[in-house]
């Protein structure tokens, strides 16, 4: 079994440095482990002279039995953990830099006062990872707010995300929209629900140079929907890789965002920014843990999706 994860662990690494850093082995060591599989089958795995390496016609038929086989041994794993009544076991989770660094935190503190002898590994990602790395069950759990593949992945909603137009505070455009100001402290209030605030018309900034995140990411998708719904196409001055990035460049005033009022909640104390509620379907998300489809769900991952939900629904769930 050992060899057969060396083998894996190359194929998905797509190299045996990275590999053997991985599994804390030297690289001989596991080149010598990976011959030795090759010897005992007759044909070798992978073409090392493609750059990245990849798999012979072999080493896809390997490779997809090792998948079945490793997936068949993580669930006898968790079947015995679910039997030690959550006294043992692993959980895997994966999130992007803003879920990782605002949510998982504190949803980790509640699982871990729960289940304190339950190792957890965090991996922190993109979502395209985050979910290539849930189907091959690399990963049990992820939080996110963006579109997947309904036939691969389900999930779990946990709240409502609201989409806020950032603007800094020296910008002359507030001037004309004081009615419809927020400041951080108002957001904190909850005041973002109030419906006596109105929204802004986003089209009154269309001259403005905005911070948006990249290709590839929900809030980018979200963005350019909300300009175009506003009849406009935005001046992108920076193409930034994390909201929270986008947030401070905000606050140097080298442009204006758009946030979210959970990241403008857990942020530092700052009136360099205020905020305007937008009146757009596309403004709202909703955040949820998602997992693999049919997958089985050990004890560790229901206790962490119950207690998430008591953690950030406005109902408990019992």
């Amino acid at each position: 079994m050992q060899s057969m994860e060396y083998v894996y662990a190359v194929y998905c690494e797509k190299s045996f440095s990275a590999a053997a850093r991985k599994l804390f082995i030297s690289q001989p060591a596991l080149s010598s482990t990976v011959k030795k599989v090759e010897k005992e089958l007759g044909m070798p795995l992978f073409d090392r002279s493609a750059f990245p390496i990849q798999l012979t016609t072999a080493g896809k038929a390997y490779i997809k039995a090792a998948k079945q086989i490793l997936t068949i041994q993580k669930n006898f794993k968790s079947y015995v953990g679910d039997l030690a009544n959550l006294q043992s076991g692993n959980l895997s989770l994966g999130g992007t830099n803003f879920f990782a660094s605002c949510m998982l935190p504190f949803m980790i503190k509640a699982f871990s006062k729960n289940c304190p002898k339950i190792q957890l590994r965090i991996t922190e990602s993109d979502s395209a990872d985050l979910y290539a790395r849930l189907l091959t069950d690399e990963i049990d759990l992820i939080v996110d707010s963006g579109l997947y593949n309904i036939n691969f992945y389900e999930s779990i909603s946990l709240m409502e995300d609201h989409i806020l137009l950032a603007v800094p505070s020296n910008n002359i455009q507030n001037k004309s929209h004081s009615a419809a100001q927020l400041t951080q402290k108002d957001i904190i209030a909850g005041t973002v629900n109030n419906e006596n605030i109105p929204a802004v018309a986003l089209a009154d900034f269309a001259e403005e140079e905005f911070l948006l995140l990249g290709r590839g990411n929900d809030m980018y998708r979200r963005s350019l929907e909300l300009c175009r719904n506003s009849g406009f196409s935005p001046k992108v001055r920076l193409y930034l890789n994390q909201l929270m990035t986008a947030y401070h460049m905000a606050r140097q005033g080298l442009g204006i965002t758009f946030l979210t009022d959970s990241l403008v909640r857990k942020s530092m104390l700052s009136d360099a920014l205020v905020y305007y509620k937008i009146k757009d379907p596309a403004a709202v998300r909703k955040i949820f843990i998602a997992y693999r489809k049919n997958a089985y769900q050990t004890s560790a991952m229901r206790e962490f999706i119950r207690l998430s939900r008591n953690l950030y629904s406005k109902s408990p769930v019992k």
